[in-house]
This record gives C-alpha cells, structure tokens and sequence, in this order.
C-alpha cells in the first residue's frame, strides 16, 4: 500500500493547504519527501496542517536542479540527523553543498531501489537531467515525476523496460504529441504543477484523470 500526499503545488486542491509554484510529495509508507517546493516556510506550514512532522522524514529525493523543487531545503535538513538525501549525480556544487548538512547523501546514477517496491529511475535527459519515483504497485509501475523535463512519454518508455506503467503523477513540462499518445495507455493519472495542456489531457483519458493540487492523496496497493 502507497499513500502519496501532495505536500507542496501551485495548483489548489484543499483550501487548507498553501499553494505556490513548486512541488513536492510525501509517501507516508517509506517516510520519503520526493521535492521540497520552492519556498521552505510554506514547506513547513503545509507539512503542519496535514500532520507531517519533519523529523519523522527518513528519505528525501529530489528530482533535479530546479529552485522550485530544492528551493525548500531549509524546511527538512537538520530536523533528522538520519535522514538521507538522494540527489542526480548532475546536481550542482551549490546544492550538493546546501545537502551536505543531512546525514547521509547518496548520489544517483542510475536504476536503484530505496525502499522494497520503490525505485528511482536515476538522472533522465539533460538540461536539466531528472529522476523520478516509480512505485511498483498491483496493476504496475506508477511514476511521480518532479517536472518530466525529458518528456513523460520518454520516462514512461524508460520504465516501462523494468515493467508495465500504469499511471503517473506530478509535472508533465512541455507535452508533446507523443507525450498524448502514451499517455491515453494509463489507468491514473494526475498531472499538475507546471504541466501544460492539463484539460487536454483530461480529455484524452478522462477515465484515468484525477485532479492534482496541494493537498490531494492518491492511494496504490
């Protein structure tokens, strides 16, 4: 089982929750932060209301170099002297200094799992290069994706080398034809953040869409 909380999105889904650009999510089962938002005050408020300590945070993936998705760094290192930091091996020297305050950071170059049933896909692309989550669940992988700078369809294909993908969540940047294409294959799917064509996908697959936003849970088995 897999609860994925949206924690941080510059797309409203609870009015409770704080929305600006970045994202991030908590999957509450292996107590991993994938992204930290873009900003660390509204990382930690959100954290509050939907009761996350931080402290309780044991993995911390962040997909790639982008200020919206490592701009709230502040709000989660130092809180537990444990946690460990997963990073691309092209992050710069500027945020692998800012996460040498974790316990542990474990550079990423590849396929890798960090918990039973959840992998990185390793650094995808370049310009920026880009991991993402993929969660082996009953029906196959789902994705989370930070921004899917390299395209979601060429991620999904990647994955889709270690298995079947059934769905993905988090930020499609720049959706391509192709991108459409492969996505009309999935049985969930949840874009938001910075993805463009949102209604268009809907559209496309409407029986896999749900709506994406700060505050939303998505839950696999």
């Amino acid at each position: 089982m897999y609860t994925i909380t949206e924690v941080y999105n510059n797309i409203p889904f609870d009015p409770a929750l704080r929305t600006a650009k970045g994202f991030s999510c908590y999957i509450e089962e292996a107590a991993l932060l994938f992204d930290t938002g873009g900003d660390p005050a509204i990382l930690s408020a959100n954290l509050k209301t939907l009761g996350i300590d931080p402290a309780d945070i044991q993995t911390l993936v962040l997909s790639h170099d982008h200020w919206d998705h490592v701009g709230g760094l502040q709000a989660v290192l130092g809180r537990n002297p444990d946690l460990t930091v997963c990073i691309p091996d092209t992050f710069s020297e500027k945020t692998r200094v800012a996460v040498a305050a974790a316990g542990t950071v474990v550079v990423i170059d590849g396929w890798q799992e960090l918990a039973p049933g959840l992998f990185t896909t390793g650094p995808c692309g370049e310009h920026p290069a880009e991991q993402s989550l993929a969660l082996r669940t009953e029906q196959g992988y789902l994705l989370v994706t930070g921004c899917a700078h390299p395209h979601i369809g060429e991620i999904i294909r990647s994955v889709g080398n270690h298995g079947p993908v059934m769905g993905a969540i988090g930020g499609f940047h720049s959706v391509s034809d192709d991108d459409l294409d492969v996505l009309t294959t999935l049985v969930y799917l949840s874009p938001s953040h910075c993805t463009e064509g949102i209604e268009t996908i809907r559209e496309i697959n409407t029986r896999a869409f749900k709506q994406g936003g700060a505050g939303q849970r998505h839950r696999f088995s």
